[in-house]
């Protein structure tokens, strides 16, 4: 895992020679629902993950590690609510991975990401209520996206299992950024419901194959996986809870800033995008969407996604934090040289 670079000209040669197959891009998708499949493929499936060194780790884990090809890794980690009107962004994202991947390679300057995709449904009552890929340097996540099963599950309670994604982000996951260097990594979930406020030991179990011994907190879990991630979450407001206070206030107990309401789920990339590019080079919102190319209507909406972030004290932390300081065109200016 973690080798090779991403492709644009591979994947679009690989989208083209699907259309002319005339093979859906989540071809998985359709076969869980013929009935030809009946469970999680297994490069998603959480039971699957292994534990490199029980020395030092507790739990089977997913690794974001160096190497000689990408000696600064820094990873990335998606998690989208396939749940109800949820189920067609992963579809949303795999249509504009070039420009997702462009933005962060050669705008917001990371060398060597590595990429995770993950989708949370529903653990009390759906089938598959998390699947969780591996972390790449090169287009296997597009191919780990496309095997995400979509189901389009729930309850209608207006909960979702978002926090098996702050549970993974906890416990399941080792990074040489921040073991070597400190440097968190980033982390989103998105979707348009509350998350249930606790993670089971029997929903430890039947998802993980473990436990911890006890039922973990939505903070709890937060606040752990936080040691380690710049941590996100999505809130998609053409969802089916746009108005529903209680779920934004919920949210925002929990994110504060990093609560980002996103008002067209299909510029789901371009926030993303938008999002690491300002927390490595603390750039103004302006700056960003003039970056990524953006006009109009949709440069608005970006814009309006990212303006809470980009003048709370998050970037001012993180520049102290990485001995940085802000210039005055919003540019950080580095103490040291960058590699």
């Amino acid at each position: 895992m973690g080798g090779g670079k991403w492709d644009t000209g591979i994947y679009s040669s690989a989208k083209a020679s699907r259309r002319s197959s005339g093979i859906d891009d989540f071809d998985y998708t359709a076969k869980v629902r013929s009935g030809k499949v009946s469970k999680v493929n297994e490069v998603l499936d959480a039971k699957k993950m292994v534990n490199p060194d029980s020395s030092r780790y507790p739990f089977p884990l997913r690794e974001s590690r160096d190497s000689d090809e990408h000696p600064l890794s820094v990873p990335v980690a998606m998690f989208f609510d396939v749940t109800g009107s949820m189920g067609h962004i992963p579809r949303v994202l795999q249509e504009k991975l070039p420009k997702l991947m462009d933005v962060i390679i050669d705008k917001a300057g990371l060398s060597d990401p590595q990429v995770l995709v993950g989708a949370i449904g529903d653990a009390t009552c759906d089938r598959y209520p998390f699947q969780v890929g591996q972390f790449e340097s090169d287009n296997s996540f597009d191919e780990q996206l496309r095997q995400i099963i979509l189901e389009g599950g729930g309850g209608g309670q207006t909960f979702e299992s978002y926090a098996l994604a702050y549970h993974f982000a906890a416990y399941h996951t080792a990074t040489d950024a921040y073991e070597k260097r400190g440097k968190k990594g980033y982390f989103f979930t998105m979707g348009d419901e509350a998350p249930w406020p606790t993670v089971t030991v029997e929903e430890m179990s039947a998802v993980f194959g473990i436990s911890t011994g006890e039922n973990e907190t939505v903070e709890s879990l937060l606040a752990r996986a936080q040691e380690k991630w710049d941590m996100f979450h999505l809130f998609a407001v053409d969802g089916g809870y746009p108005h529903t206070k209680k779920i934004h206030d919920r949210w925002r107990a929990l994110f504060g800033e990093r609560f980002i309401m996103v008002e067209d789920s299909r510029l789901v990339c371009e926030v993303i995008a938008g999002i690491i590019h300002m927390m490595e080079n603390s750039y103004d919102a302006d700056r960003v969407v003039q970056d990524i190319g953006l006009s109009g209507k949709n440069a608005s909406m970006v814009k309006n996604a990212l303006v809470p972030l980009s003048t709370s004290s998050s970037l001012v932390v993180r520049a102290v934090a990485e001995g940085t300081a802000l210039t005055n065109s919003g540019r950080r200016k580095r103490g040291v040289t960058r590699l």
